[in-house]
């Protein structure tokens, strides 16, 4: 009885001893969400967040979006500490819980006609995550996943004068917000971004453009729009269209099958062609049906070019050498995404911009090897944060 007893004090004394502080938290100084969550655990915890940004918006999108929030375990049991954060922006799946359920992968992968499905780690998300610092070196940190679904898709993370303004939504309102009810650290110094696909050039747009709120960035496989990609998404248009037996985008579930073509076309010109005078989509397409073939009409290509990755790099370069980390890849068989990715990977070369681009295969396309390449960026990032003495 008195070994038991002996055992149960050194195991509570180690558990009080792993902060400065002696005693554990309480649930007082925890957002709501959290007070409910394991002691010794890494956990997610959810809030829904008013975001007067996304109010108005002509797609009748909602402003009140839920917000997932990784409190790694040394926020339970060390309650005077704070933590640097980082940011992830989903593309498609295109929901804020993109990284925590295999479904929705299944249908992007169906209906993206994907080559190869996405590597949902076995064990979950959760635990997966918990790993990465355990064992895989990755320093505590707190991770935020925002929500940024619009009624055919992901954002692009700009302000839109139809789909909201969705920059502001991150970059103003949803660091204050965390910053206000978590124990961050509250300087760019400790805040990361990152994001695959939409969320990877949403990620670093807004880190180039908003250096005193990001100062490291990840992106896995930014996506581009060129013409090649416009044109071939106009070509297979009607051929979606007669698959659905219907005309046009349809709103966005990622729980069901999508049309990601029309749905694609149509989010993306809500983002850089909105028309709030051009009902029902309330944007201009970048190209129209002459004779029934897809022509480009040059002055709205103009417009997406100078909103492409490339363009915006020239813009915010001094922006761009503020930052402390950026890092970008795309797999070798990303058959739309690679050679642009590396032209982007050579302008920055051009620019004497600090950065690393890296190419993975095996087989390289754009949703493989997502958790492998996630896991290795959030490890970076949470190791490249200044020491934090309070």
């Amino acid at each position: 009885m008195k070994t038991k007893i002996l055992m149960a004090v050194l195991v509570v004394a180690v558990f009080l001893t792993a902060c400065e502080k002696d005693y554990l938290t309480g649930t007082d100084d925890l957002a709501p969400s959290a007070k409910s969550a394991v002691i010794g655990e890494g956990t997610i915890v959810t809030e829904t967040v008013h975001f007067a940004s996304l109010e108005g918006n002509l797609t009748g999108d909602p402003a009140d979006r839920m917000i997932r929030v990784y409190l790694p375990k040394s926020y339970f049991t060390c309650p005077e500490r704070h933590f640097p954060v980082i940011y992830f922006l989903h593309g498609t799946p295109a929901w804020g819980g993109m990284l925590m359920e295999p479904e929705p992968y299944e249908y992007f992968y169906l209906s993206a006609q994907l080559p190869h499905r996405v590597d949902f780690p076995e064990e979950g998300f959760l635990p997966w995550l918990n790993k990465l610092i355990d064992n895989e070196g990755m320093e505590e940190v707190i991770i935020v996943m925002p929500d940024a679904k619009t009624k055919y898709g992901p954002s692009l993370y700009v302000n839109s004068t139809v789909q909201g303004n969705y920059e502001d939504y991150i970059v103003k309102e949803l660091v204050e917000y965390v910053d206000e009810n978590y124990r961050t650290i509250p300087h760019f110094n400790w805040r990361a971004i990152t994001g695959h696909c939409a969320g990877a050039i949403g990620a670093l747009n807004i880190a180039m453009k908003h250096p005193k709120v990001f100062r490291y960035v990840g992106a896995l496989s930014p996506s581009h729009f060129p013409e090649p990609l416009i044109l071939y998404m106009a070509n297979f248009m009607p051929v979606e269209d007669q698959i659905w037996g219907v005309e046009g985008p349809l709103p966005y579930d990622p729980f069901a099958p999508f049309k990601f073509v029309n749905n694609g076309a149509v989010m993306l010109s809500q983002a850089w062609l909105p028309n709030p005078e051009n009902p029902p989509y309330y944007c201009d397409l970048p190209f129209e049906f002459i004779d029934g073939n897809p022509v480009v009409i040059p002055e709205r290509m103009e417009k997406l070019n100078d909103q492409s990755l490339l363009a915006m790099i020239q813009k915010h370069r001094i922006g761009l050498k503020q930052l402390k980390v950026i890092y970008f890849d795309c797999g070798v068989n990303d058959d739309f995404y690679i050679a642009i990715n590396t032209m982007t990977h050579e302008q920055l070369d051009a620019m004497n911009v600090k950065h690393q681009f890296e190419t993975y295969d095996n087989p390289g396309t754009h949703i493989s090897n997502l958790y492998e390449r996630l896991g290795k960026v959030w490890v970076m990032l949470s190791n490249e944060f200044p020491d934090y003495t309070q």
